[in-house]
């Protein structure tokens, strides 16, 4: 298995994870203090969206003004706020078509790329491989966060 398969395997598992969670959930149940399952999903929906914007920039070789920058918290937010009124099918629908996406766009870095350092936006750096892994290891931690708060009777 190369690197970028042990990736998108990575984002599998973490992904069939939270499925997993979702599936014991109704989508107005409050998980979060001031989240929902579908705020939570929402969530995940926009950093996803953050790094499909990183891998795009970085294929093609251009330079991304993101969100993020402006700080974690408030990309949290307007992320989640930005999708309130969609329904609860939408945003699942967003969420899985998003993962989608960027394992799409994974498949598509030139190997050069995968293997150069950048700064992430939100600070820090490393290269491609290491960006990603934050991102299938917050939604593993989030399933296993709601899957801890379910079986306490949340």
């Amino acid at each position: 298995m190369n690197e970028r398969e042990r990736i998108i395997a990575e984002f599998d598992k973490s992904r069939e994870r939270m499925r997993a969670v979702v599936a014991r959930t109704d989508s107005r149940q409050t998980i979060y203090p001031r989240w929902t399952m579908k705020e939570a999903l929402d969530h995940i929906s926009g950093w996803d969206d953050a790094v499909i914007l990183i891998l795009k920039a970085l294929i093609n070789g251009v330079s991304e003004d993101m969100p993020s920058v402006r700080g974690i918290n408030l990309y949290n937010e307007e992320t989640v706020a930005t999708r309130q009124a969609l329904s609860y099918e939408h945003s699942l629908r967003e969420w899985e078509a998003s993962r989608e996406a960027m394992k799409k766009l994974i498949r598509e870095v030139p190997d050069e790329k995968m293997t150069a350092v950048f700064p992430f936006p939100w600070g820090g750096g490393g290269n491609v491989a290491e960006m990603l892994a934050i991102f299938y290891e917050h939604e593993r931690e989030h399933a296993e966060e709601i899957h801890g708060i379910l079986e306490k009777g949340g």
